[in-house]
């Protein structure tokens, strides 16, 4: 899952009608393969894109991206995104460190998909510049 704050505003994980969230919604959506969605919340835009490969014994490959842009003039805000893994029922779950520092990956096992791994790339700003802070 998915949790963003801003320096000084609320610690957000859904967004409901009546939080003070502006608008929010799916753009591009087919029910199964890809989806757009975005959040705008307080001058910030959120878009979340997933695409899946099919294939494989448990249904594919899924790829995710988030991408954070504030809308506006000024200097833009501290913002932290959190992400969290966790599995239903029985499963284990290991974090795989780069450098002793940053989270590379999770490594786990579900009854459901059999070994996984869920891989982080570094962030990166919209040149390709690394982030101000990760």
């Amino acid at each position: 899952g998915l949790m963003w704050l801003q320096h000084g505003g609320n610690l957000r994980h859904t967004s409901e009608q009546n939080d003070g969230v502006s608008r929010y919604g799916w753009l591009m959506h087919d029910g199964e393969n890809f989806g757009v969605q975005e959040i705008r919340d307080e001058g910030l835009l959120l878009r979340t894109e997933f695409v899946k490969q099919p294939g494989g014994d448990h249904g594919g490959d899924w790829s995710w991206r988030v991408t954070a842009k504030m809308e506006g003039k000024g200097p833009a805000p501290l913002l932290s995104l959190f992400f969290y893994v966790a599995t239903d029922g029985q499963g284990t779950l290991r974090p795989v460190l780069e450098n002793g520092t940053r989270l590379a990956a999770v490594a786990g096992t579900a009854e459901e998909l059999g070994d996984f791994t869920l891989t982080f790339l570094p962030p990166t700003g919209e040149g390709g510049e690394g982030p101000k802070y990760a």
